[in-house]
C-alpha cells in the first residue's frame, strides 16, 4: 500500500477532517480541502467513498489515488503540469483526478463522448504530461497528433477485454471490426504506434508513425503504472491556493475550445460555501450526475470527499435514463442531487420520482439553465416537504457565485425563481452598456462578479476580451440581471439580446411566455429569416400532454397576452425533444436559423 503525506505548505492535519458534519472549517487550507480531504482514522477509512459498480472504501480510494500519484511523480511531473483524462465516467476517472492533484498537477477532464478531433485539439492546447484513457479511445487517436509533452498513456480499463463498460472495446470506432482490432493489435507489436509495453520508456507505445520521427510514448495498463508504487511513502508537493487545480474546456466563440483555468482558491470558495450551507456529513450520499468536464461535477466530487460522504458516480449511459437514475437513487439512498433542470424535468414527467424513490433525498440543487416554473412546481410537489431546493448560478469562469433557496412562496411565481445572493467572498454589480455600475431597485444590467470564485483567466489566451477583467479579479458574465429586493433575477443572455424591427428583444423572455401555455413543456426561441427575407422569431417546443397540440395561431394569441406584438413568434415547430448539448443545456445551434446582428452594446472593462 502506498502512503501519501502532505508536504510543507499544504497545511493538512488529519484531525481537521469532518467526523460529525461540523468541523472547524478554517483548519483546512484551500489546497488541503480539495486535494487531501478524506478522513484518516481506521473507522473512517472503512466507510464507503464510492458506491455503485466497483465501489471503493475511503481506504481503497486513498490507496489507489496514492499509487497513481506516485506513478506521476515518478515520471518527473512537476507542479503545474497537466494530466488529461478521456475515458468513461467510472471510479478510475475520479481516482485519476485526485491523483493528478496529489502530484501537484492540474487535471484536464474530457467528456467520454467528445469527438476525437475535439479531444486532439484540447490535448494539443493543454500539453499534458500524461493521458488517462482506455483501449477503445486509444485506438481512435492519431499518434501523430499527440503533443510531444505526453510522457505516458495510462489505460483505465478494469476488465480483461479492455473495455471499461463491459462492451466491445472497438465498438463504435470507424472502419470494419477487423480493421479496428488490427489498429490495436498492430500497436501492441510496436508497428503502428498504439500499444502496451512493459514499462515507461519501453519499445512499445505510441511511436513514430508515418515517419514523424517523434519518440514512442509508452502505454501502460493501470496495474503496471501503479505497481511500482507499492509500499512507498510519497511526499506531496507543496502548493499555494493560487496554483492551478484544473482546466475546464468550454466552447469558444471562434469554434475552438478554450480552457478555463481553475485554481484551488476558486474551488475552495465554492466547496466551503457548500459545507457551511448544507448540513452534510459522512452519512450522506451524493449523486455525481454531471460529466467531469462540466463545472457542476466539482460540487459532487469535492464536497462529498471533504465531508467523508459517499459518491455515486452516475455512468454516462445512465445520465438520461430515468429508470436507471431512479433505481440508483433508491439503491444507494442518495441524499444530495445536483443537475441541470432538464434532467430533473425528465425524472418528474416520467413518473420515476415515486415516494419510495425520493424519500432519502435531503437536498436537490439545480443550475446551468432556467428552470421553467411549471416544471419546478411539478418537481417540488413530488419531493418531501423538508427537502432543501436550491437554484445555483454561475458560469464556468466563476463556478457557482450566487445561490437561492427556493421557498414555498417562490412556487407561486410566474417568472423563474431568483438566482439569489452572492456566496461569501464574492461581490456582484450590475453594469450598463458603457460599463458603469447601475444601482437602485429597478436597476437592470450585465452581472459582473468579483472575488475568490473568479478564474485567473483562460489557458494561453491572454488576449481574450475577458482577460483584462480576469487580471483584475473580475468576470463580466454576459448575463442580464435585475434586482428583486436583496436577490438577483436572471433576465437572459446579452448575446441572446437581438434587434427586430428596431426593437431590442430578449429571446429568453419569449421562451418564458411560451412555456406559460398549459400544454407546453419546454420551449426554445431563435431568430430565423422568413420567406420575405426579414428576420423573425422561430419557436420550437415540446408538449406535456395536458392539452391538444397548439398551432401557431393559438400560440400567437397566448403570447400576445404576455408580449408586445413585435416579439410574437412567426413560426412554431413541435418537437419530440429539444436538442441538448453534452452538458444537457438546450443546443440552439442545432435548431438552426440565421440570427440578425445582436443589439449593439459597447464593450468595456467593468469598473474602469
Amino acid at each position: 500500500m502506498t502512503t501519501i503525506k502532505a508536504g510543507t505548505g499544504t497545511a493538512h492535519t488529519a484531525g481537521a477532517a469532518r467526523t460529525d458534519g461540523a468541523d472547524a472549517r478554517t483548519a483546512l487550507s484551500d489546497v488541503a480541502l480539495i486535494r487531501k480531504p478524506w478522513p484518516l482514522t481506521a473507522e473512517q477509512l472503512a466507510r464507503p467513498a464510492l458506491v455503485g459498480p466497483r465501489p471503493r472504501t475511503y481506504g481503497e480510494f486513498a490507496a489507489h489515488v496514492a499509487a497513481v500519484a506516485s506513478g506521476l511523480l515518478g515520471l518527473g511531473a512537476a507542479v503545474g503540469d497537466r494530466v488529461a483524462i478521456w475515458t468513461d465516467k467510472r471510479p478510475r476517472y475520479a481516482e485519476a483526478i485526485l491523483a493528478a492533484l496529489h502530484a501537484g498537477c492540474a487535471y484536464v477532464p474530457l467528456d467520454g463522448g467528445q469527438p476525437v478531433a475535439r479531444v486532439e485539439t484540447i490535448l494539443a492546447d493543454a500539453e499534458p504530461v500524461a493521458l488517462f484513457t482506455d483501449r477503445h479511445r486509444l485506438a481512435l487517436l492519431d499518434p501523430r497528433r499527440l503533443p510531444a509533452s505526453v510522457r505516458v498513456i495510462v489505460l483505465t480499463d478494469e476488465d480483461g477485454t479492455g473495455a471499461t463498460d463491459g462492451t466491445d472495446p472497438m465498438d463504435g470506432a470507424d472502419g470494419t471490426d477487423d480493421q479496428r482490432r488490427d489498429a490495436v493489435h498492430d500497436g501492441q507489436n510496436g508497428q503502428n504506434g498504439l500499444g502496451v509495453d512493459g514499462g515507461v520508456g519501453g519499445a512499445g507505445g505510441v511511436g513514430a508513425a508515418s515517419g514523424s520521427g517523434s519518440p514512442g510514448v509508452p502505454v501502460r495498463d493501470w496495474a503496471g503504472f501503479t505497481s511500482a508504487a507499492a509500499g512507498h511513502v510519497v511526499l506531496l508537493p507543496a502548493l499555494e491556493r493560487d496554483d492551478l487545480a484544473a482546466i475546464l474546456y468550454t466552447s469558444g466563440s471562434t469554434g475552438t475550445p478554450k480552457g478555463v483555468r481553475i485554481s484551488y482558491r476558486n474551488l475552495a470558495a465554492f466547496i466551503r460555501w457548500a459545507r457551511d450551507e448544507l448540513a452534510v456529513g459522512p452519512g450522506d450520499v451524493f449523486a455525481g450526475h454531471a460529466s467531469f468536464n462540466f463545472d457542476l461535477s466539482t460540487f459532487d466530487l469535492f464536497t462529498a470527499l471533504s465531508v467523508g460522504a459517499a459518491l455515486w458516480i452516475v455512468p454516462d449511459e445512465q445520465a438520461r435514463d430515468v429508470g436507471a437514475l431512479a433505481a440508483g437513487i433508491r439503491e444507494h439512498g442518495v441524499t444530495v442531487w445536483y443537475s441541470v433542470p432538464s434532467v430533473l424535468h425528465l425524472l418528474t414527467v416520467s413518473g420515476a420520482l415515486t415516494p419510495g424513490t425520493v424519500r432519502s433525498l435531503r437536498y436537490v440543487l439545480f443550475a446551468g439553465e432556467v428552470f421553467p416554473m411549471p416544471h419546478l412546481r411539478a418537481l417540488a410537489a413530488l419531493l418531501p416537504g423538508d427537502v432543501g431546493l436550491y437554484n445555483l448560478y454561475g458560469p464556468t469562469e466563476t463556478n457557482v457565485c450566487t445561490f437561492h433557496r427556493v421557498t414555498r412562496a417562490d412556487l407561486s411565481r410566474h417568472e423563474p425563481v431568483p438566482i439569489g445572493t452572492p456566496l461569501p467572498g464574492a461581490t456582484v454589480s450590475l453594469v450598463d452598456d458603457s460599463g458603469r455600475v447601475v444601482t437602485g431597485p429597478d436597476a437592470c444590467g450585465e452581472l459582473v462578479v468579483e472575488g475568490d470564485c473568479v478564474t485567473p483567466g483562460y489557458w494561453r489566451r491572454e488576449n481574450e476580451p475577458a482577460s483584462a477583467g480576469h487580471r483584475l479579479g473580475r468576470h463580466a458574465t454576459g448575463d442580464l440581471v435585475s434586482r428583486e429586493g436583496a436577490a438577483l433575477v436572471y433576465r437572459g443572455r446579452k448575446d441572446r439580446m437581438v434587434k427586430l424591427a428596431g426593437h431590442r428583444v430578449e429571446l429568453g423572455e419569449i421562451e418564458a411566455a411560451v412555456v406559460r401555455h398549459p400544454g407546453i413543456a419546454q420551449a426554445a426561441a431563435v431568430v430565423a429569416a422568413s420567406r420575405d427575407g426579414e428576420p423573425g422569431v422561430a419557436v420550437y417546443y415540446t408538449l406535456n400532454g395536458r392539452t391538444p397540440r397548439p398551432g401557431l395561431i393559438e400560440l400567437k394569441r397566448h403570447c400576445a397576452r404576455h408580449l408586445p406584438r413585435y416579439m410574437l413568434p412567426r413560426t412554431a415547430t413541435c418537437l419530440d425533444e429539444l436538442p441538448r448539448n453534452a452538458n444537457g443545456k438546450t443546443d440552439y445551434h442545432r435548431l438552426g436559423g440565421a440570427a440578425p446582428e445582436p443589439a449593439q452594446r459597447p464593450r468595456a472593462v467593468p469598473g474602469t
